[in-house]
């Protein structure tokens, strides 16, 4: 009777331990899908408050170009010879119109005679990709620094600083 029960290390025993780890990674599969689809909900709700803000919060803004937030940025550098180096710098970039775009700008830099290069590549990227690449909590911190920064130095045009203060007097005289 003893010989007709399964020892611990029997191939049956490892088919019931698979079983359950086949179970538990499928779970996990569905559990890690099930985040992404709500990270990407929160994302997209945070970028739909966040770009019509744009033309405030984006610096140095010339007409011809896009308004824009950075929201993450990555740089490297490596010397070369003499004063020369190599650079690579990825950016997660937020425009007016409300798209994601991954920059990667990378070349050589040289301040001695010689000739240097670039390249420059920009790569759309939906919310899910977008967190699926740095992580939705990196991206929030991004979009708060971007905000926080911007409130720091938005200055108000004087014609608009002189609309509101005569606004303001025509109210307290209402009042």
């Amino acid at each position: 009777m003893a010989s007709s029960l399964l020892s611990p290390s029997t191939p049956a025993n490892v088919n019931v331990v698979l079983d359950g780890i086949e179970s538990l990674a499928a779970r996990m599969v569905d559990l890690k899908n099930e985040t992404l689809e709500k990270e990407t909900a929160i994302l997209e709700a945070i970028i739909k408050r966040v770009t019509p803000l744009l033309p405030l919060l984006s610096k140095n803004q010339v007409h011809s170009c896009r308004c824009r937030i950075i929201i993450a940025h990555d740089r490297i550098d490596a010397p070369l010879d003499g004063r020369a180096y190599f650079y690579s710098e990825s950016d997660l970039i937020l425009y007016e119109n409300g798209q994601l775009v991954r920059t990667h700008r990378y070349g050589d830099f040289r301040a001695s005679p010689g000739e240097g290069w670039e390249i420059f590549d920009e790569y759309p990227l939906d919310a899910s990709t977008a967190i699926e690449a740095i992580g939705l909590d990196a991206i929030v911190t991004g979009i708060i620094n971007a905000l926080e920064e911007a409130e720091e130095t938005i200055i108000l045009p004087i014609e608009v600083e002189a609309r509101l203060i005569a606004l303001s007097k025509i109210l307290e005289g209402l009042q």
